[in-house]
């Protein structure tokens, strides 16, 4: 298991391991059946058409020392999640993902988050860049990355499955160490 916290205060806003429990699985069945036209860019090629699949899923991610997510809870609800989707120590590279529920959207609430996820990765974690994969379609994301500094690598084509079988476009955007080290000193 990873040594990161297992809880963080940000604003008025709490970031919590994700733990596997039936409670949690049944608050993220009803957010991905509820707004599954949105959340398809974060469910990618995994289907959660069922609590126990999102259960299954949650042990899967809990269990793994390669990934490392976050609930994002306000005022005692579930609005969303971030975190270390997947972790390459060989590369000094991690993947962040990230959603919100539908209410909690346009509010600026991943902008207060992503600090607090770049530092884990940069000082607890050690990794030399933080990537963030966008559907070329999801462009509220892609503002999101633009507005953090993160920089456009390119577009692979045809690299991401969705739950309906069709494959789209992914934006890479990443940030590098070195750009996140300029960034704090000019804060």
């Amino acid at each position: 298991m990873l040594s990161l916290p297992a809880e963080i205060v940000v604003s008025d806003f709490i970031l919590s391991h994700i733990k596997p429990t039936r409670d949690i699985a049944m608050a993220l069945f009803d957010v991905f059946s509820g707004d599954f036209d949105n959340m398809r860019f974060w469910l990618r090629g995994g289907k959660m058409d069922s609590v126990d699949a999102v259960l299954n899923g949650l042990v899967r991610a809990y269990n793994c020392d390669k990934m490392h997510m976050f609930e994002i809870m306000h005022g005692g609800e579930l609005i969303g999640e971030i975190g270390f989707a997947s972790i390459n120590e060989k590369n000094k590279t991690v993947y962040v993902d990230y959603w919100l529920t539908p209410n909690a959207r346009g509010y600026g609430i991943i902008d207060k988050m992503l600090p607090v996820i770049e530092k884990m990765a940069f000082e607890d974690l050690n990794m030399n860049k933080v990537i963030l994969g966008i559907d070329v379609e999801n462009t509220a994301s892609r503002k999101v990355a633009e507005r953090n500094e993160y920089k456009l690598d390119g577009v692979l084509r045809e690299n991401k499955m969705w739950v309906d079988g069709s494959v789209h476009d992914e934006c890479v955007y990443s940030k590098l160490k070195s750009e996140w080290i300029k960034e704090q000193k000019n804060a």
